[in-house]
């Protein structure tokens, strides 16, 4: 009976113990967020006052002042830590500033240009996603789409932003990219197959920067990444390049229902250019799907090695088998 009723004691008293600290990481948490939101306006009153204009003309000037810096390869190392602080600021002066901010970020949204403006644009998605979550991600959301501020490079840094900010809408988008698009523009037949979704405006098409998507897919980690890299590897469309990026994912995933898919591709490469870099890929990704199974292969390719480049990548793989 005594070890009960101790037992019985010690149990009210560790469940006591944990009310008291979920109480207290509530609290916590409560404060913290009002913190932040005492940091937010701090910030923005300090960084409206280093600025000649108030308000959210005043920080947008001063993003516009510190965007380039954080980019250019020739801003030495303490000014681009200085920069990247003082733009931290900035992003959390907007979200102090909330709603009024909007009508300011939004019009000059529409004055820049996606092919001239991308140090500045970049920021301005930031800002628009601080100041108004839901909205700004809609304007997120069209520039990867293609149809907004069209440009190449800025549609990849939208998907990387949309990413963060809704990854589960990234993986979509991505997706549809991938299975609508290569690097020699729309398939409109297979985007209309896939809805009504808007056409990317023809300003945003990369002809050589679309394996980039792949690997940004491939960070979205998408459920449906095998399939999707299967059926971009087996369209004719795909350039080199493309199709080699997915090879070497598929590898990476061990994913075996693309060994048949390797292999031809191996045998009958894009545009049938020996290209060895490639080919090598090919067989660096069948061992690593199928490991010692893919010795014969291996071993066939050796014989008939197009170069000495693909003989010795050859000879290396069959060693580690």
């Amino acid at each position: 009976m005594l070890l009960v009723g101790a037992l019985g004691a010690g149990a009210f008293v560790i469940e006591k113990q944990r009310l008291a600290i979920a109480t207290l990481t509530e609290r916590i948490g409560a404060n913290d967020a009002v913190l932040q939101e005492v940091l937010g306006e701090v910030t923005r009153i300090r960084v409206e006052q280093r600025a000649e204009t108030q308000g959210a003309r005043g920080l947008l000037q001063k993003l516009r002042t510190y965007a380039p810096m954080l980019t250019s390869a020739h801003v030495p190392e303490p000014d681009y830590r200085f920069a990247r602080a003082e733009m931290e600021a900035i992003l959390r002066a907007f979200k102090a500033t909330g709603e009024d901010a909007w009508p300011a970020l939004t019009a000059r949204l529409r004055e820049v240009k996606g092919d001239k403006d991308f140090d500045e644009i970049k920021w301005l998605l930031k800002a628009a996603v601080a100041v108004d979550a839901k909205a700004g991600k809609e304007i997120v959301k069209d520039v990867v789409a293609g149809t907004r501020l069209p440009a190449p490079r800025l549609r990849l840094e939208a998907a990387r932003q949309l990413i963060e900010i809704d990854r589960p809408l990234a993986q979509t988008m991505l997706r549809r990219i991938l299975t609508t698009e290569s690097s020699r523009g729309v398939n409109v037949d297979r985007a209309m197959a896939q809805g009504g979704a808007p056409l990317p405006d023809p300003a945003a098409l990369s002809a050589s920067g679309f394996p980039n998507f792949v690997t940004l897919y491939v960070e979205s980690e998408d459920p449906e990444i095998d399939d999707t890299l299967l059926m971009v590897i087996g369209r004719a469309e795909h350039d080199v390049a493309t199709v080699q990026e997915c090879v070497k994912t598929l590898g990476k995933r061990h994913c075996a229902k693309a060994v048949d898919a390797i292999e031809k591709l191996f045998n009958n490469p894009p545009n049938n250019v020996m290209n060895p870099l490639f080919l090598n890929h090919c067989l660096t990704a069948l061992h690593e799907i199928r490991g010692d199974a893919a010795r014969p292969f291996i071993e066939a390719a050796l014989k008939a090695a197009p170069s000495d480049v693909v003989a010795n990548h050859c000879k290396t793989l069959l060693a580690k088998a």
